[in-house]
């Protein structure tokens, strides 16, 4: 299928479909250098994030990095992006006294791919620093 600047192809069974693409979509990424498993939990926990989650964000990963985490998202709309680092991740940080150097990009996002989608669940359920772990 063509590749068009205002659309993208989504599969269904071996066709695809043009779909109309209306809004950007960006991937943010947040390397927080000193950052351990304990204070990522805290300030998720403070936030509140996994059980009321912004309206603009569509996935969150975190990734451990030499000497910190790597925390990258997907959003739909830059600006809210913004004022969730102003509005609740600042905030949480400040409460909980933590405060590391971090670099924070946003780029559009070129690409998404996700053929287990279904399975994410169960996997994140598995995972070190998932809803109600203890990291250490």
């Amino acid at each position: 299928m063509d590749e068009r600047a205002d659309g993208f192809a989504i599969r269904e069974g071996n066709n695809y479909k043009k779909v109309r693409r209306s809004f950007m979509m960006f991937v943010t990424t947040i390397d927080v250098e000193g950052l351990t498993p304990t204070e990522y939990r805290a300030v998720l926990d403070k936030m509140g994030v996994e059980t009321k989650p912004d309206a603009h964000i569509y996935l969150h990963i975190t990734a451990p990095i030499d000497g910190g985490f790597r925390v990258i998202e997907i959003w739909d709309d830059k600006e809210a992006f913004e004022a969730f680092l102003q509005n609740r991740l600042g905030p949480a940080n400040n409460a909980l006294k933590i405060a590391h150097a971090a670099n924070i990009t946003i780029k559009p996002l070129h690409n998404f791919f996700a053929p287990r989608l279904n399975s994410l669940p169960d996997v994140v359920q598995s995972l070190p620093g998932a809803p109600g772990s203890h990291a250490s």
